[in-house]
């Protein structure tokens, strides 16, 4: 049995910024940014694109990317996530573990990846979430989800709006999520939620079931690409990453 898969979730159709995956980073579209990146792991037994768009799927196979066709259904990347399982599970591929690594964090880093997935093997808990510190015009920016953390380190509460109401300073959830085989499937298999929906945070779903998220503290400042002004903030920041370095041949 393979251990851990990374699912990579990547769609044309983002309601605020449609066609970002293939939009290009210094030079290289974001989604591969976001794959080969993880490849660099050591801890990701295998790394797949998870995409509804034959766009992307296209651009997959030109640079030997490996990625899957799921639904146009599905509302949450948790739910792409799991299809992906499904699917590998019918090919008789069977995996203990999964990492959801959002497409639209392009700076990625294949440390953070393997810290995550260290703590979700020797978690008691079945769901783990890195998070960052922020602080000031962060918190009250709606595109960024805030984490409130109880005091065991566990998440109690996530939102767009600015948690807690009278502090400067506090978490952003970023898009890596570990989650063990069993768990993702029991998210795939419930209702969503009234606060997810009002939020439109996948990971309420299981807050407001009562199953515990445990959260993943790095010091590492990841900027999730929500709108096209983010793309300049973060090719000043990868212009000079190591990590690119690995696989910009690919694209030269």
């Amino acid at each position: 049995m393979s251990k851990v898969l990374g699912v990579v979730p990547v769609r044309m159709g983002s309601s605020r910024f449609p066609g970002k995956p293939l939009v290009e980073i210094n030079g290289i579209p974001m989604a591969a940014h976001c794959y080969f990146r993880a490849l660099q792991s050591k801890t990701l037994d295998k790394v797949v694109l998870a995409t509804p768009d034959d766009e992307i799927l296209n651009f997959a196979k030109k640079y030997n990317i490996e990625a899957l066709k799921t639904s146009h259904v599905h509302e949450r990347a948790s739910e792409r996530a799991g299809e992906v399982l499904d699917i590998f599970f019918s090919q008789g591929l069977k995996f203990e573990y999964v990492l959801l690594l959002q497409g639209d964090e392009p700076q990625i880093n294949p440390l953070e990846i393997d810290n995550l997935t260290k703590r979700l093997i020797i978690s008691k808990n079945s769901v783990v979430n890195l998070i960052h510190p922020i602080k000031d015009k962060d918190m009250k920016n709606p595109s960024i989800v805030k984490s409130v953390l109880d005091l065991d380190g566990n998440i109690i509460f996530f939102s767009r709006s600015q948690i807690p109401y009278r502090s400067n300073e506090g978490f952003r959830q970023l898009g890596m999520i570990g989650f063990t085989s069993s768990i993702l499937k029991k998210y795939c298999e419930l209702r969503p939620t009234k606060l997810e929906i009002l939020e439109s945070i996948d990971m309420m779903r299981f807050l407001e079931n009562n199953i515990k998220i445990e959260s993943l503290i790095t010091k590492d400042e990841i900027i999730g690409v929500d709108h096209p002004s983010d793309i300049k903030k973060v090719e000043i920041i990868m212009k000079d990453d190591e990590i690119v370095k690995e696989y910009l041949p690919l694209f030269k």
